[in-house]
């Protein structure tokens, strides 16, 4: 299973939708949460669309919007996004709508964008697109579902190109309730993040938007996904087991823990967990030149990995990696092989292969 990247659109809480490749602007905060620098989405979108719209589906249609046209304005064979809340913040306003109104709506419009497909189905209505249309919502492993499924629609040579999206909005109920567990740090600067040795996180959101193909290109080197694992460990798991998954999944994308190049790592900050990171960073990826993180610009979010796959393509095209992104070792002379390992509290487990190369 494997795919090469076309084009790709991210919006988040850095200025990452104002160009193609990283930005030389890095943003700081001082908070407990981040929000999306967003844009104009008139220049996106149907002005006349907008007045209604809610902000997780500007923040997706824009995105997906940019991705296409970065494309070549592909018509995508199927549209798949993973997201781990939807439209959250609709589903608050419509059902406190059914509660204050005795059970009727006034408008059917806060249903319509209250669930969690809603994103996908206004991305196929914006393109008049009946093709496969699909949402996965899994948690952490939300964005991994959505590119398994390409990945296996590739495989099965049924598709060319396919428009593959990972969203999520940061509301203030779930930032709230989402304290009392003790998932988030008191307001400090996000980019003191990782160096930080207590408890909790920061609070993120973002909308990525990617386009696959399975068709071999013209010669032209490309960011290839060669693989997409996860796992599951309902309970604290031992970091042996984390090293035999890591080892499969290389062997069955025909890669090596000797031919890897960098490692992209979801340490968020939280040192309850980020010791399974730093655990395999010295004592398993041992030969591996470089390591990099990335949840000190977008925040801890469920679709987060789709950033870090925007950060992955984008540090094999440019053929760099940004300094803000280092977190140990040396940048290789060549970057051809990244491994991108994310985790949710210990528990949902994703991998994900990405090559330099010809498809």
């Amino acid at each position: 299973m494997k795919a090469a990247i076309k084009a790709s659109s991210v919006i988040s809480p850095q200025p990452t939708h104002q160009i193609v490749g990283f930005p030389e602007e890095i943003r700081e905060y001082v908070s407990d949460h981040l929000f999306c620098v967003e844009p104009e989405y008139r220049d996106l979108i149907n002005p006349l669309q907008l007045r209604r719209m809610p902000r997780i589906l500007k923040m997706g249609l824009a995105s997906a919007q940019q991705c296409i046209n970065r494309s070549g304005n592909v018509s995508p064979d199927a549209i798949i996004v993973g997201t781990g809340l939807g439209c959250l913040d609709n589903l608050e306003k419509f059902l406190l709508e059914i509660l204050n109104h005795n059970e009727h709506i006034t408008s059917v419009l806060p249903f319509i964008n209250s669930t969690h497909n809603a994103v996908a189905a206004q991305v196929a209505m914006l393109l008049k697109n009946q093709n496969y249309n699909i949402t996965y919502c899994h948690r952490g492993f939300s964005f991994e579902s959505a590119l398994q499924d390409a990945l296996m629609h590739f495989e099965e040579n049924k598709v060319k190109n396919i428009l593959i999206g990972g969203i999520d909005e940061c509301t203030n109920d779930f930032v709230k309730l989402h304290e009392y567990l003790g998932y988030w740090k008191k307001p400090s600067s996000n980019l003191h993040l990782l160096a930080g040795n207590s408890p909790g996180t920061i609070a993120g959101e973002g909308s990525a938007f990617f386009m696959l193909t399975g068709e071999p290109g013209t010669g032209e080197n490309a960011v290839i996904i060669e693989g997409c694992h996860t796992f599951f460990t309902p309970e604290a798991t031992d970091i042996d087991e984390i090293k035999r998954e890591i080892d499969e999944f290389l062997e069955e994308t025909g890669g090596a823990l000797s031919q890897i190049d960098g490692v992209i790592l979801g340490l968020n900050g939280d040192n309850q967990f980020d010791g399974i990171y730093n655990g395999l960073q010295n004592d398993y990826f041992t030969n591996v030149p470089a390591f990099m993180g990335y949840k000190h610009l977008c925040g801890e979010y469920y679709t987060a990995s789709a950033f870090a796959l925007w950060l992955g393509a984008t540090i094999l095209e440019s053929g760099s990696i940004p300094d803000i992104v280092k977190l140990t070792g040396r940048a290789p002379e060549s970057l051809r092989n990244l491994l991108i390992y994310n985790h949710f509290r210990n528990t949902e487990h994703s991998l994900i292969f990405l090559r330099y190369g010809r498809l």
